[in-house]
């Protein structure tokens, strides 16, 4: 019996050792595998710390690149000011900045004058000569300032006047300013803010010399000249630094002139002029008479319709007889151009009367839109049987005159002149400021003529942020 407990008890030790042994056995794996967990953990963090180094010191790149693209002379000008500033490219490097055995290498590279591509490598070395790095590409530009510093109504004649009688005209988004003297009767001039954009410009009456006010009201964030002075003119009493009216190339011999241009439009067969709906004629350019066959051709109540992105008259245009034209582009004159002066018109022994309308439409980004003339401008009391809606710039290099207009009348884009007059008879005038229409309208199109100053922006504007590994 007690030797049947011994061997009992023997075979128990055994069973035990054997457990003890599996679970150590258990112990020492879970412990290795919560060991090297911790190992790696602690190789990932320390990869992550590392890896956010090296993207801010990249990022840290891309922001001296901008700050250098502000206040480097050199970059500066060879971003946005130098003959080759649409592939400008420069480069730098810096060396263990911020962080030790580090480095980062920015290079930019234009697209377009004042429009490029930021590129920053950075780099880390590692003890274990391992390198971690990261790679920023940014995108950035500076939007071209306004060519009529936000005047969405300017006279530009240092000796002309804006004269509004009877009118009600509201401007939106944009200054109304005037290089001489405002007078004003029995009108209304407010500026607002456009509800259907986010644009903050500054809404101001900016006049030169004096403002004289006839039971008129006008308001806006300024009233700045020399008699009258409130709400906010940083500009001074009067203002200090008014714009002057950009100018325009009608028919020089730069192939980037309104002429040159209709010219190469009409050889590579890119003009059409619609008749009542029908094309009638396939050419760009028109003498007086040529364009005047025209409206004859369409009769009273057509409708002349021009497709040619550029429509140059080396004449006056005089729109009467009931007639409307459709500008899907720019109309541009040597001569004066006559919206509605007259009711009737008697030509071959017919006579058309009625009212007239013109309609301009913006054919889209980069392309020119109004109407120019290098004479006058008048809108007469027949030039509107309905709303006349204008997507463009109006400019006359001479003066501008809207009478006794009928029905609404708005622009979308700016109204520039040597000197204005509005009479419209309470018919209300609205005036939507748009830059970019009007910098195409002064161009021709979106670049502007070689060796121009651009107003650029002070502001750099980042398009696009990408991180590559």
């Amino acid at each position: 019996m007690i030797l049947g407990l011994t061997k009992k008890i023997h075979q128990e030790k055994g069973v035990i050792i054997i457990i003890a042994s599996l679970t150590l056995t258990l112990l020492l794996i879970l412990s290795s595998y919560f060991l090297s967990f911790v190992v790696a953990e602690s190789k990932i963090s320390n990869s992550q710390v590392v890896a956010t180094q090296a993207y801010y010191l990249a990022e840290a790149g891309v922001h001296e690149a901008i700050w250098k693209l502000k206040n480097d002379p050199d970059w500066q000008n060879g971003f946005q000011d130098s003959p080759d500033c649409h592939d400008w490219s420069a480069d730098f490097s810096r060396n263990d900045i911020l962080i030790p055995n580090s480095s980062y290498q920015v290079q930019i590279q234009n697209s377009s004058c004042a429009r490029g591509q930021i590129i920053s490598l950075a780099k880390i070395n590692l003890a274990d000569g391992r390198i971690v790095q990261r790679e920023l590409r940014v995108k950035v530009f500076k939007s071209i300032g306004s060519l009529t510093k936000n005047s969405a109504v300017l006279s530009g004649g240092t000796s002309e006047n804006i004269n509004v009688n009877f009118s009600d005209i509201d401007v939106y988004d944009g200054n109304f300013s005037c290089n001489n003297n405002l007078t004003t009767l029995l009108s209304i001039i407010n500026i607002h803010d456009n509800p259907l954009t986010t644009d903050i410009l500054e809404g101001k009456v900016l006049v030169a010399n004096n403002i004289q006010s006839i039971i008129s009201s006008i308001g806006g964030t300024g009233v700045c000249s020399k008699n009258i002075c409130s709400g906010d003119c940083s500009e001074g009493c009067p203002p200090s630094d008014l714009a002057d009216m950009p100018s325009i190339d009608f028919d020089s011999a730069s192939p980037g002139s309104y002429y040159n241009k209709a010219q190469s439009f009409e050889d590579n067969n890119q003009c059409s002029v619609l008749c009542n709906g029908v094309q009638c004629d396939n050419n760009c350019i028109f003498t007086k008479s040529e364009f005047e066959d025209l409206l004859w051709q369409i009769g009273q109540g057509g409708t002349l319709i021009l497709n040619n992105g550029i429509t140059y008259v080396t004449g006056p245009i005089d729109l009467k007889g009931e007639r409307k034209i459709v500008v899907n582009g720019i109309l541009v004159a040597d001569g004066t151009i006559n919206i509605g002066e007259k009711n009737c018109w008697t030509r071959q022994g017919d006579k058309d009367c009625g009212y007239n309308q013109i309609t301009v439409n913006d054919p889209g980004e980069n392309e020119p839109s109004g109407i120019l003339s290098k004479s006058k401008i008048n809108f007469g009391s027949y030039s509107g049987y309905q709303d006349i809606n204008i997507d463009g710039l109006v400019y006359s290099c001479d003066e501008m005159k809207l009478v006794s207009i009928p029905h609404i009348f708005e622009i979308t884009g700016g109204l520039l002149a040597r000197k204005i007059s509005f009479t419209s008879v309470w018919a209300t005038i609205n005036i939507y400021l748009d830059n970019t229409i009007i910098a195409e309208g002064v161009w021709g199109g979106a670049e502007p003529p070689s060796g121009t100053e651009l107003p650029y922006s002070p502001i750099i504007t980042i398009e696009h942020w990408e991180e590559a590994y």
